[in-house]
């Protein structure tokens, strides 16, 4: 398939519409010594992160202290706490936030308090490149019988950090918001604009903001890249910036016999079952060893370089210790570890998830169902296409369904899907991350686009909203928000930090999009950076006006300072006086005569 950088427009439009559009002249070269000005800046920004690692800390405890489960309800009143902490947090850094009610399904529309979403904005100018970052602060259960401390209550032993959403969602945020703080004590604002989307159901699949997507699509029109925090490092060697997504194809096979349910004891034996033939069909879709039957099912594939290969040999995985922790006996491909990881990241995967409208209750029943629906997914990995892998599927299922004789009725659907996507480990914004993540490690990290990410929530982002996607390397590519004592090295995750700021001032070097077309006026907007411009206009002309007075009141000249003063000037200075004082304050109303 295409990748990213072939669908999406990187550089500036050349005109805009608008005709006193501000954008014309702002796409020009840098000056050295104006990069060099920005360069003293970020180097003062990692100055104050490094003095802020108390203040981090303190904040990544907080959140950790509350229990944001998100598949047990109960809990959910600290979802919303963390959410409101989040939106003091952003409002305190000049944000304006929304939090906006998520109403799912119907018994949940009374419930309090109210799952919600929050969004986010900080304009510093229509000049400036916008982003959007996605966070979540929901972690999965823990139990405390299973941790060295209290899963829910932060603690620090031999330079690890442990406590649950460490290396997820919560110690993520943090770093974005010790990074936005430190720019904006050392500069006053911002490089760029930034848009955040809070969530706090990602770990339940995020429901409800696929709504807000669409519903707040306006929120989104200004947005250039987007950018999802993730674990992509293989081994604690070099950094890894992940250039690709997964995709999925959800499947529903529906198989149909009678036109009503019978019972088995006057029925069965004279009827073709649907769950007897959809068993045959889905056990027909895999061998013994799980592999997919599917003929040309991993064509097109994106094959593995050989530095990709290398990478996953040096990985940190251990079979064992992945057995363990699963409490499981056998792994495919455990005695060989590049094959294991390959099946894992750089290959496509079938699952089988159940069969709607069978029976399910525990008692015994009778009935023989006649309509039933089984449903599998196909995990798809770059470069796959989605119309491909459709028509193998539908292909080989109905030539099994003919094979087999079955005298049931057959439908294939497609319940959802998503293209999965890649972009060049070259192009301009993979070098921009490439340099944050480099000045920040001192070390040259490796792109790969056939190690992809499987991160489903990026990808709805990417279908719904048509937006290149950066995704930032923030710790190992490792299960740990769901292993027990989940940690991580405090040096790492103070680093992100400065990765995130590094990123901010990156981004401010790419040429800047005009975004007229589809904002009305939106050059002509006003955000914190003009406000800031202005008052500082405004302290030079009160300072010259102070000036100016002050030299009055020592009987000096406005005019003509070099000139030696002569009687006749001592004479009409206060004449003088009053002029200046008209020129300084032209729409000053005289005071009014007194009345006789």
């Amino acid at each position: 398939m295409k990748s990213i950088e072939d669908r999406y427009d990187y550089e500036p439009s050349e005109k805009c519409e608008c005709k006193s559009c501000r954008m014309r002249h702002i796409n020009r070269d840098v000056t050295s010594e104006e990069r060099l000005d920005t360069e003293m800046k970020l180097f003062e920004v990692h100055k104050c992160i490094d003095n802020q690692v108390d203040e981090a800390i303190a904040d990544l405890g907080e959140l950790v202290k509350m229990k944001t489960i998100s598949v047990e309800p109960e809990h959910l009143k600290y979802g919303c706490m963390a959410l409101e902490w989040m939106a003091n947090r952003l409002a305190a850094l000049h944000f304006k936030t929304h939090l906006y009610p998520i109403d799912n399904e119907p018994h949940t529309c009374f419930v309090e308090p109210q799952q919600k979403v929050l969004f986010a904005n900080y304009f510093s100018s229509p000049t400036k490149t916008t982003v959007m970052v996605y966070a979540h602060i929901d972690v999965v259960p823990a139990e405390r019988d299973c941790w060295f401390n209290d899963p829910f209550e932060l603690n620090t032993r031999d330079g690890l950090i442990y406590g649950r959403g460490v290396t997820s969602g919560k110690g993520m945020v943090v770093g974005w918001l010790q990074a936005i703080e430190c720019w904006l004590k050392i500069n006053e604002d911002l490089p760029i604009n930034i848009k955040f989307i809070v969530d706090m159901l990602h770990e339940v699949g995020s429901e409800g903001l696929q709504h807000y997507l669409q519903v707040r699509s306006d929120f989104f029109l200004d947005v250039d890249y987007m950018i999802f925090d993730t674990n992509s490092w293989l081994n604690s060697d070099r950094p890894l910036i992940a250039c690709g997504l997964t995709g999925w194809a959800h499947f529903g096979l529906e198989v149909r016999g009678a036109n009503k349910s019978l019972e088995s004891g006057l029925a069965g034996g004279l009827v073709f079952e649907p769950m007897t033939d959809i068993c045959h069909l889905m056990n027909s879709l895999v061998n013994s060893n799980h592999e997919i039957n599917v003929p040309r099912i991993d064509h097109m594939v994106k094959r593995l370089t050989v530095e990709e290969w290398h990478l996953l040999q040096t990985a940190d995985f251990s079979t064992y210790k992945y057995m363990d922790q699963l409490g499981i006996r056998r792994l495919r491909y455990e005695g060989n570890k590049v094959d294991l990881l390959q099946n894992r990241w750089c290959k496509p995967t079938l699952t089988m998830h159940g069969i709607e409208g069978s029976d399910n209750r525990k008692e015994c029943s009778q009935t023989l169902p006649m309509l039933i629906m089984g449903k599998f997914s196909i995990k798809m990995v770059p470069d796959q296409e989605l119309a491909h892998v459709h028509d193998v599927v539908k292909e080989y299922l109905v030539n099994m369904h003919h094979e087999l004789e079955m005298g049931t009725h057959l439908t294939i659907k497609l319940l959802d899907t998503c293209e999965p996507t890649s972009w060049s480990t070259s192009s301009k914004i993979t070098k921009v991350v490439s340099r944050a993540v480099g000045d920040v490690f001192q070390k040259e990290p490796i792109a790969s686009a056939g190690i992809s990410i499987c991160l489903p929530i990026a990808s709805v982002f990417r279908k719904m909203l048509n937006k290149p996607i950066i995704l930032l390397p923030y710790g190992l590519r490792a299960d740990r928000h769901y292993q027990e004592n989940e940690s991580i090295e405090e040096d790492l995750f103070m680093r992100h930090s400065k990765v995130c700021a590094s990123l901010l001032y990156e981004i401010s070097t790419l040429p800047v999009r005009c975004k007229c077309g589809v904002i009305l006026e939106y050059c002509q907007l006003k955000g914190r950076a003009e406000r800031l411009a202005a008052l500082r206009e405004d302290e030079v002309k009160e300072t010259a006006k102070r000036i100016q007075l002050s030299e009055l009141a020592h009987g000096k000249s406005l005019h003509n300072h070099r000139r030696k003063k002569n009687f006749r000037d001592y004479l009409c200075m206060p004449f003088n006086y009053k002029k200046i004082m008209k020129k300084l304050e032209p729409n000053r109303t005289p005071n009014p005569l007194p009345k006789p």
